[in-house]
């Protein structure tokens, strides 16, 4: 049984959860601990990396990272997108993308996965054009859609 449990907050609660936070890396059962003045909690399993599983039923332990379209992020890349004045935030975990809970092996996946409108429907989105990420050793976030390789092709090359 997971030490965690799940509670709804309104949009306020939320916002001020976020204001407060000293960084993207800090959770915010962290920053409530620290408003309420409750101290650091035990060492218990880890919210960040979820237990994933192959087809096989086998743990992966590989740290393997995330590639697609070109692209490389590795294990712990931190994921972060706004849609519709809602934030979300997840990690590279294991070659997949773990946002909010979920898995999913894509940025489109994961965007559409989570999103909802402001009606609070489910909509398709392009992922690429929504997450910023933020490897290990970068220093800034950066937009997903600017690690993958363009293509340099001239009139002339297509003909024309």
């Amino acid at each position: 049984m997971s030490r965690y449990r799940t509670i709804e907050i309104d949009f306020d609660v939320h916002k001020l959860v976020e204001t407060e936070r000293r960084g993207f890396d800090e959770k915010p059962n962290d920053v409530l601990r620290r408003l309420l003045k409750l101290g650091d909690v035990a060492p218990g399993p880890s919210l960040t990396e979820p237990k994933i599983e192959t087809q096989t039923k086998a743990p992966l332990t590989s740290k393997r990272p995330w590639i697609g379209e070109g692209v490389t992020l590795p294990h712990r890349t931190l994921l972060r997108m706004t849609y519709s004045g809602r934030s979300y935030e997840g990690q590279v975990i294991d070659g997949k993308w773990a946002v909010t809970g979920q898995i999913f092996d894509s940025p489109s996946g994961a965007a559409s996965g989570i999103a909802v409108t402001r009606k609070g429907t489910k909509t398709k989105l392009d992922g690429w054009i929504y997450w910023y990420v933020k490897r290990p050793d970068d220093t800034q976030w950066i937009a997903l859609d600017s690690l993958r390789p363009k293509l340099d092709v001239t009139l002339e090359d297509l003909g024309l």
